[in-house]
């Protein structure tokens, strides 16, 4: 009797300790690693490599490394700020993704269809047939801009950062956007693309302002950006240019009522942007 009391005793005491130490081990061991974040790092790498100041791709030199970029597509294909949101802190983050997600597709299927110089506007039809993969949803070239780009951020200076692969694009940047930098990436590229005499220019003599055909395609965008965030009523397109355009030209322009401007698109160049 004295003997199983004292068992018992024994046996009491060991499955406290293994309470007691279940209590210390069993926290530690269900957390969770933090999750990794999104790498541009071999985007980066690869664009600092086969694009130049003007914008330009070395389309040949990129097509030897097209597997590297594959890996790129391959990570945009498993992970967005859709089936992955904790790794994109905020609607800048997203924006980061989708913007490069559209021009490393538009990279790739230019440099796998080289030395054809044609292929992307020739063929439309592969900004609206060619299936591209982001986080597991399959979708097109056109449907991440119309349809998420455009229609999620309403924000007009995505049309000078998207790159088409035509020379009269917005120049594609060497660089990846650093985190934490697409508002001052979309910013700087807007001033930008509005200051080349290429895409915006005044002729005061005759009152006329020439402007890119994105401007002509995408003018709702802009005039609804005015609408809603500048309140004005009724925007004419030279007040959006007039918030970037500086010099002597913006000093002419601002002397110009808006019933005596005249505007007119320039020819767009569709020849592919290589070196």
């Amino acid at each position: 009797m004295i003997r199983a009391k004292h068992f018992a005793t024994h046996l009491l005491f060991f499955a406290t300790m293994v309470m007691a130490m279940s209590e210390t081990i069993l926290p530690a061991s269900t957390e969770q690693a933090p999750a990794e974040a999104f790498s541009y790092v071999e985007y980066d790498r690869l664009v600092a490599k086969y694009v130049d100041g003007r914008g330009r791709v070395n389309y040949a030199g990129l097509k030897k490394e097209l597997a590297a970029l594959q890996a790129f597509l391959d990570q945009l294909a498993a992970v967005s700020p859709e089936s992955k949101p904790e790794l994109f802190a905020n609607d800048d983050e997203s924006k980061r993704y989708y913007l490069t997600a559209y021009n490393a597709y538009v990279l790739f299927y230019a440099a796998k269809a080289y030395p054809d110089k044609n292929a992307l506007w020739a063929k439309l039809g592969w900004f609206k047939n060619k299936e591209i993969v982001l986080g597991g949803r399959q979708l097109t070239l056109n449907d991440l801009e119309h349809n998420i780009i455009r229609k999620r951020f309403l924000d007009p200076r995505i049309h000078f950062y998207l790159n088409c692969g035509a020379v009269s694009c917005p120049p594609l940047k060497a660089r990846a956007i650093a985190e934490n930098a697409t508002e001052s990436e979309l910013e700087d590229g807007a001033r930008a693309f509005i200051n080349d005499p290429a895409n915006v220019r005044f002729e005061a003599k005759t009152r006329t302002l020439y402007l890119s055909k994105i401007f002509d395609w995408y003018e709702g965008d802009f005039l609804n950006y005015l609408r809603a965030k500048r309140g004005l009523a009724s925007p004419q397109i030279a007040d959006y240019i007039k918030l970037y355009l500086v010099g002597e030209a913006a000093q002419l322009l601002a002397r110009v009522p808006a019933d005596q401007l005249r505007v007119k698109h320039l020819d767009y160049d569709k020849n592919l942007n290589e070196q």
